[in-house]
């Protein structure tokens, strides 16, 4: 691990106690100046260090109103802060006190003080070798001291004391780390155990609906009813696996991870939720009502916010046998807040109730209810920067009332400000003012910024950057390598931003399996960067679904040990025109490469005797298979986290599709891979 990323993880790990520490901190230096200089007289002391101390924990305290530019230095300034108030303040006072008894014990207060806010050991260690020179430099450097109270006994009591504060701190720390990770991973095998009978009965009805289409096209009768019926167990299906998922985050994090955050149309969440909610009948559909004024976009997750509404639906069904029930969603977007109100005709809530219905395991009226449905949607709406109440009238109604910044809000833009840190920004042009704002304002703005000639694109990692911007004008001339480029990037899920100025540039044929925004640079000049860090966040939906002519068969690697789902989408795949080839694992995979030459792998991670990873491996560095060296493969899981995704760039896998997935996700996915 970097040590960019154990200062991070120490950050994140005591930021919810920085205010505590920024109290004592401002508040405890200038105080004990009084106590040792009056109360209890030391021989040396000094106001101005402690002020200064005192001063570099204020930012501790406003945590949450600091300026943009100072977040990106946030974690730096807490170690900063923690070296030289701890281990340089009190080894320098220790030092020019003469090795007093009060100021030995003080120094052994701040090293375990130190060991408690910090559990890297590697960060700890270097805090305090780093505090404790700069206190000796200082202090035996810059001042003649005749230590007669020193004694080598002292060092031998401190290092002992601090090397087992350090080991005791960082093995309970380990072993806090191994049980998370036991339930990570034992949350992860049921997770998998679970989605693959899901994605067979998925893949399935798939089938059944592409049979059924080609009967309607052909009139052999009527067949929506059985279609509505296979629709309303698909989405079952997938609420299902979105429950899964947000079960994996609450494990997997210590608070809901923002990383993904976008802007979404809060009406069309909305209404998207309610049509795939997992009704029990068809005419529990109809009890439930959407009325807005006007639509806009809030900042965070569309799962996570299609979970809280599905909880709140769930709640009130409950007690839909309740005589003129109904459920009514209200959105009111207004001058200050985006409000949407979920109102049910239930049995309402009590009064002495309502305080605790989002504490966690707490529960009321239902049978076999965990009490974490609400406490977690709580958590999810204070990420976006939200609240959610609640209000009820016993015996009549419940009404969820849930308040979103807007998109453009001080808070979201402060916590936009916050992601674009770990954002990395790729420009393909020769426009020198583009790259002169756009380095310029990298800096201020947060994110990782690289730039490259339009002309010189060999071995660029264009897969692990978040968004690539490409100057048109560049290639108005050079259509040959416009084409080139073109070919790589449809080969990538990546944001592609692509500017023009001139009408030129315009004459150029854009590849619709490119995830592109197309965007007039001269009418974002005059507020240029803040036009593009906003591109990071929000969707480009050009894509299209072009049905694939069955004149030209192409050869397909199906790879997976569920044996139903690679059955059910192997049939869809040659219904489609498709050559499909079955392999159970990695090793018969590479039996069959040796054989057959295909278009495209599809491939499950987790196989026995060989997975997905080692396969493609396999299929990258080995000789035996060099005729597949550059094949296009998609890994088709369950399940990938952050890392996961990460590590299939790095073996070579070029996509991935997530299990189970829609017919148009699959062959948009094979699309973008097979001309």
């Amino acid at each position: 691990m970097s040590i960019k990323n154990r200062i991070n993880n120490v950050y994140r790990y005591f930021e919810p106690n920085l205010i505590i520490i920024g109290y004592l901190g401002c508040i405890g230096f200038p105080l004990y100046f009084f106590v040792w200089h009056y109360l209890f007289p030391q021989p040396y002391e000094n106001f101005l260090l402690r002020l200064f101390c005192g001063t570099l924990f204020i930012p501790f305290i406003l945590k949450d109103h600091l300026p943009y530019w100072f977040l990106r230095y946030k974690a730096i300034h807490f170690i900063a802060t923690i070296t030289i108030g701890l281990p340089f303040f009190f080894s320098y006072m220790l030092i020019m006190n003469d090795w007093s008894i009060p100021w030995i014990m003080s120094f052994m207060a701040a090293l375990f003080l130190s060991i408690l806010l910090i559990y890297d050991a590697y960060i700890i260690s270097a805090i305090s070798i780093i505090g404790i020179t700069m206190g000796a430099f200082f202090s035996y450097g810059f001042h003649p001291i005749n230590s007669e109270n020193f004694h080598w006994g002292y060092i031998a009591v401190i290092s002992f004391s601090y090397v087992t504060g350090i080991a005791s701190h960082y093995r309970n720390h380990i072993h806090y780390e191994d049980q998370l990770l036991f339930a990570r991973s034992f949350s992860a095998g049921i997770a998998h155990e679970m989605r693959n009978p899901f994605s067979s009965l998925y893949s399935s009805m798939e089938l059944m609906l592409d049979i059924l289409r080609q009967k309607s096209d052909n009139k052999e009768g009527n067949v929506n009813e059985l279609e509505s019926i296979i629709r309303s167990n698909m989405t079952v299906i997938n609420n299902s696996n979105e429950t899964i998922n947000l079960l994996l985050s609450s494990i997997n994090e210590h608070a809901i991870s923002k990383n993904t955050f976008q802007e979404y149309s809060i009406v069309n969440i909305i209404k998207s939720s309610v049509e795939s909610f997992g009704y029990q009948s068809s005419k529990d559909r109809n009890l439930v009502s959407v009325e807005f004024n006007k639509d806009t976009n809030y900042f965070g997750s569309d799962i996570l916010f299609r979970y809280v509404i599905f909880n709140i639906m769930k709640n009130a069904f409950y007690y839909k046998e309740k005589s003129n029930f109904n459920i009514n969603i209200n959105v009111d977007i207004n001058t200050n807040n985006n409000v949407i109100k979920i109102r049910d005709t239930g049995i309402g809530i009590p009064k002495n109730n309502l305080d605790a219905i989002f504490d966690d395991f707490f529960t009321h009226g239902k049978k076999n209810s965990s009490g974490l449905g609400l406490p977690f949607c709580k958590k999810v709406i204070t990420a976006f920067g939200g609240v959610i109440s609640c209000q009820s009238k016993l015996g009549e109604w419940t009404e969820f009332t849930i308040i979103l910044p807007k998109s453009d809000s001080k808070s979201v833009n402060k916590l936009k400000y916050e992601l674009m840190s770990k954002k990395r920004l790729l420009y393909i042009g020769d426009n020198n003012s583009d790259v002169f704002e756009l380095q310029k304002n990298s800096f201020s703005h947060g994110y990782n910024f690289n730039t490259v000639s339009p002309f010189k694109l060999i071995d660029i990692p264009f897969d692990q950057v978040d968004m690539i911007i490409i100057n048109l004008d560049s290639y108005s001339e050079h259509d040959y390598y416009f084409s080139k480029l073109q070919d790589k990037l449809a080969l990538l899920t990546t944001k592609v931003l692509y500017l023009h100025r001139t009408p030129k540039a315009l004459n150029l044929i854009l590849n619709e399996k490119i995830n592109y925004k197309l965007v007039n640079a001269r009418k974002i000049e005059n507020d240029f960067t803040d036009h593009i860090c906003r591109f990071f966040f929000i969707h480009f939906n050009n894509q299209k679904n072009t049905p694939r002519s069955t004149t030209d068969t192409k050869s397909i690697l199906l790879v997976d040990d569920n044996m139903s789902l690679r059955m059910y989408t192997g049939i869809l795949l040659q219904r489609s025109g498709f050559h499909v080839i079955h392999a159970e694992n990695g090793v018969n995979a590479l039996k069959n490469l040796e054989l057959s030459q295909v278009d495209l792998i599809m491939m499950d991670l987790e196989m026995p005797l060989m997975g997905g990873l080692e396969t493609t491996k396999q299929i990258r560095s080995n000789k035996r298979y060099e005729s597949h060296k550059n094949t296009p493969i998609i890994c088709f899981s369950a399940s990938l986290d952050e890392k996961q995704q990460q590590d299939l760039s790095k073996v070579g896998m070029n996509g991935f599709i997530f299990k189970p997935a829609t017919k148009e996700q699959i062959f948009s996915s094979i699309e973008r891979f097979i001309n």
